[in-house]
């Protein structure tokens, strides 16, 4: 609404605008013409002088006009009211400036507004997963969709501080993407944040996996849940 009121305020000045211009084109051409003594029986001559008899008619009888030969005259009441509408143009014209800036501030504001909205509407609501493993591992898993993949906090205890584990998605395929290594602290703790160009609507399970040392052969599942 605010936007569109600012639009309409800067066509309406670039209304007037227009409209000081073309004025004061003809009061420079009533100037000249009067100055040089153009006939005033003339077609195009007393076009512009009717033209011009309604903007000079606030100025008319502010200075006498200075008759410079039979013919030639020169109004400075129309040079006088050349300046008026010159200042008035100034005006308009930086008032038009300013109100084209604040549209751009409002218009670069709605799409940021309309990006945020969007966004909120692809990520949708954080899915929580809560892992609890055979030999006392736990986890707790908190999955974001993003409109590039998602997004995981993933806190976890009890883990061995020995080895390393590997965060992954899996699809309805059975196809694993990774979305982390972790390294539990001495407590067999582990806090991280990832993320991973894997859509959640695209995944299927969520699990860790425990890295084989080097010498070890296999890798073993320690957690995994299917997403609901």
């Amino acid at each position: 609404m605010k936007t569109t009121a600012i639009k309409v305020g800067r066509f309406l000045l670039w209304l007037v605008y227009l409209w000081v211009t073309i004025t004061l084109v003809l009061l420079l051409l009533a100037f000249i013409l009067q100055l040089f003594g153009a006939n005033p029986t003339a077609g195009f001559v007393d076009w512009v002088y009717r033209s011009t008899q309604r903007a000079m008619a606030p100025f008319r009888g502010i200075f006498e006009s200075v008759t410079l030969s039979d013919q030639s005259v020169l109004d400075i009441s129309v040079l006088f009211a050349m300046i008026v509408y010159g200042f008035v143009a100034l005006g308009l014209h930086f008032a038009i400036n300013w109100l084209t800036d604040v549209l751009q501030v409002q218009e670069r504001r709605q799409r940021e507004q309309d990006l945020l909205a969007t966004q909120a509407a692809a990520q949708g609501p954080a899915h929580v997963v809560q892992l609890v493993g055979p030999t006392g591992v736990t986890a707790r898993a908190v999955l974001t969709p993003q409109t590039w993949g998602t997004s995981i906090e993933f806190t976890a205890s009890g883990l061995d501080p020995a080895h390393s584990y590997s965060v992954w998605l899996e699809g309805p395929g059975g196809g694993r993407a990774s979305a982390g290594t972790l390294q539990p602290d001495t407590r067999g703790a582990v806090s991280a944040s990832m993320t991973t160009p894997v859509t959640l609507a695209a995944t299927q399970t969520f699990g860790l996996t425990l890295l084989p040392l080097p010498g070890e052969a296999a890798t073993t599942d320690v957690l995994a849940s299917r997403l609901a």
